[in-house]
């Protein structure tokens, strides 16, 4: 029984337990989670108290991750594998082992008052692990999910699912079904918890396989996209450690609330997926109950399912790919499409594991975490982040992870590949500031002295073209710039420091540990700074801009580093600007298609300059572009960039202007009488173009060509970057 006390703001619920009523507070009840559908906060709270019992009996004694929308489903969104900052001290956690080999704690839900807390945290799905808590290492859940492709839909699915129950009784396991609160179905069984993660993965495979040639034109089990076709894909990969499945009554963040819903098999034929929402699933449970409420009483064993994996391997056929956030698995093809995979190479090319890459690689380093590794990302957000983050410039320049152990130096990039020769200076600062053994998280910056966007001088500013100057494969000319242009390396992550790998650990944990670590550090090597004031964050965001930095990074301070993960926020500034469209590119699979806009803007001596390109089209709407541009193709005796047509088939339209990193790209183009204008969103300016690909908003047929001039443009107001790192 739960009971609500109002406040201003928020709610009470008081709620009953095994060990007694909880009270448990929901802040801004009134937050609309779905807003198309007029559903709250406090509506998903009550919805968790209405089912609480049969989602426990689902969730209930598993580590499990929370996928939470701070504001509502149309807004950010990241997955919380670390209990929150703040959780009630009754709420269990438990330890998990990851495929990394790294081991944090997870939150497990025991108790209804426990998943009306995760609500509070703007919990919407949860996803649990397929395991006990306290045997966190062997399956007791065997779950199978059935995927529709694209020319299938859920009635596909559900045929798959029965010919699937079938098989699984053959095997002396009892399927479970339930709604994906999409388009698919989840088939579950309950098994003994005697094999470990791979072994149950294939055992699914064999059944996979086994389904596969019942229903060849119905079910796949191929990995790759491009060789499913219209079918039902079993993704075996759900079976994975660390691969979770949105649970038994977990709303779904998708419009209309959706539920996955537990079912009966007589149900499961006759059902709609979009009967079982947020709002009519309370009554439905209140009127028949749980429909998987004698899930527990059907144990089963994995190993006919195994035997199954066995035969197939008697038969040729082998391992099958893993995720991409995988290690690199033994045994397992090469991951790469097949229609991209290369003939001159064999598969021992290709299977190399990953693991006996780093061993050989922690031999060479003597640290737990080696090179290569994938940074951290973020997403986009529109609106500053607030709650339990820290806030931190975001800085423009080259993302790398740098290594350190004793005299090895290496520098990582964004694409794992070494800029180690590119930045000596560099190597040479790391040695001179980092501790003994370090894996240090930042950004490789350029500082332009004495300028600022006005000219200015006496004002330090970044300048991101003079760091794409750096990247030379002379070595004569990387050890002049050194000197010219000497870089910098701003710190904000910790990975690993001494014989301790931080990955695991909270971003605030990481954060203390860093300062300390770089707490005699000296220029060119400097430590971010940081605020957990969102007022101070908005600061920033204005004012160091005439810095030449790109925004406000937010990070949880209770994430751990996940490689190549979107699980940080990104603030980024953005305007319009009205520009002339001058030009075209055609796109590289066909020549009666716009592969990119060259845009224009007026000086204030009346030359139209180059500033930059739109490219990201639907493919339809390229031939469609394409075919109305026609009418302005002009000749280059007529065009202003008239100087370009001497270099026709090279990097034009401004040599220098080209793409750095694809000497052999063709930048020619194809000139247009400069008599359209579009509407633009781009960030910032770097010097007198873009900084970055601008993108399309709408055309703008009331402007007049000649008034889309630099003068429009918003101007920061000037910073001295010197002043941002004593911040």
């Amino acid at each position: 029984m739960a009971t609500l006390g109002a406040m201003a703001s928020a709610m009470t619920m008081e709620i009953d337990g095994p060990d007694g009523p909880r009270e448990v507070r929901i802040s801004s009840p009134d937050r609309l989670m779905w807003p198309g559908d007029g559903i709250t906060k406090g509506d998903l709270a009550a919805y968790m108290v209405a089912v609480g019992d049969p989602l426990v009996r689902a969730i209930g004694d598993r580590p499990v991750t929370l996928q939470r929308f701070p504001e509502g489903i149309e807004g950010e969104e990241f997955y919380q594998k670390n209990p929150p900052k703040g959780m009630p001290a009754w709420i269990r956690t438990v330890s998990c082992r990851y495929p990394s080999g790294r081991r944090h704690p997870q939150l497990v839900v025991d108790e209804v008052a426990a998943a009306v807390w995760a609500v509070q945290m703007n919990t919407v799905t949860f996803h649990p692990w397929p395991v006990r808590a306290d045997d966190n290492d062997n399956p007791d859940e065997l779950r199978i999910d059935l995927d529709p492709q694209p020319g299938r839909d859920f009635g596909d699915a559900v045929t798959a699912a029965f010919a699937l129950r079938e098989l699984l009784a053959e095997l002396g396991l009892t399927g479970w079904a339930k709604t994906s609160g999409n388009r698919g179905v989840h088939v579950y069984a309950r098994i003994r918890p005697t094999h470990e993660f791979l072994d149950v993965r294939h055992g699914v495979i064999g059944i996979a396989r086994e389904l596969e040639r019942r229903l060849p034109d119905l079910v796949t089990s191929s990995w790759w996209k491009e060789e499913r076709g219209e079918r039902v894909f079993v993704d075996f990969n759900q079976a994975c450690r660390d691969r979770t499945i949105a649970s038994a009554y977990s709303p779904r963040p998708l419009p209309g609330a959706p539920v996955s819903m537990p079912v009966t098999w007589d149900e499961l034929g006759s059902v709609a997926p979009s009967e079982f929402t947020v709002l009519t699933v309370p009554e439905i449970v209140a009127d028949r109950g749980d429909a998987w409420e004698g899930m527990n009483d059907t144990v089963g064993d994995i190993g006919p399912a195994i035997a199954l994996w066995d035969k197939d391997i008697e038969r040729g056929l082998g391992e099958l790919n893993f995720p991409p956030d995988y290690p690199k698995m033994p045994g397992e093809p090469p991951r790469v499409q097949p229609s991209k995979r290369r003939t001159d190479r064999t598969d021992e090319d290709y299977l190399k594991p990953k693991a006996e890459r780093d061993a050989d690689l922690r031999e060479q380093w003597v640290m737990p975490v080696v090179p290569p590794i994938p940074p951290m990302l973020a997403r986009p957000s529109k609106k500053l982040v607030e709650g339990e983050v820290s806030y931190e410039p975001k800085w423009d320049g080259f993302r790398s992870i740098i290594f350190r152990s004793g005299d090895l130096v290496e520098i990582g990039s964004r694409n794992e590949k070494p800029m180690t020769r590119y930045f000596p200076e560099v190597v040479e600062a790391v040695l001179a500031n980092f501790p003994e053994k370090a894996v240090i998280d930042g950004e490789i910056v350029v500082v332009r002295p004495g300028a600022a966007p006005d000219g200015a001088p006496g004002e330090d500013r970044l300048d991101f073209d003079l760091l794409q100057q750096r990247i030379h494969p002379a070595a004569s000319r990387v050890q002049k710039l050194s000197v010219e242009t000497p870089a910098s390396f701003v710190a904000f992550d910790l990975l690993a420091l001494g014989d301790r790998d931080l990955m695991g650990e909270p971003f605030e944990v990481r954060r203390a540990e860093l300062e300390k670590a770089l707490a005699a550090a000296q220029a060119p090597i400097h430590l971010t700074p940081a605020t957990r004031d969102p007022a101070v964050a908005q600061d920033w965001f204005q004012q160091f801009e005439g810095a030449g930095l790109d925004g406000i990074m937010i990070k949880p301070l209770d994430g751990t580093y996940e490689p190549d993960k979107r699980t940080m926020h990104k603030l980024k500034h953005e305007r319009t600007a009205d520009c002339v469209v001058a030009g075209y590119r055609t796109h590289k699979t066909g020549d009666d298609l716009i592969g990119s806009l060259l845009l224009g803007l007026y000086d204030a001596e009346g030359t139209l300059a180059s500033v930059g390109v739109i490219g990201a089209f639907p493919m339809a709407r390229r031939r469609e572009l394409f075919e109305e541009l026609q009418p302005l193709v002009a000749e280059w005796d007529d065009h202003p960039w008239a100087w370009a047509r001497q270099e026709e088939g090279q990097r034009t339209p401004r040599k220098g202007e080209g793409s750095r990193w694809n000497n052999g790209k063709d930048l020619s183009f194809t000139p247009l009488r400069p008599e359209r204008v579009v509407e633009v969103r781009y960030d910032h300016m770097e010097g007198v173009r873009f900084r970055h690909t601008a993108q399309f908003v709408r055309w703008r047929p009331d402007r007049d060509p000649l008034t889309c001039t630099y003068a429009q443009l918003e101007e920061p107001v000037s910073y001295d970057l010197a002043d941002v790192l004593d911040a």
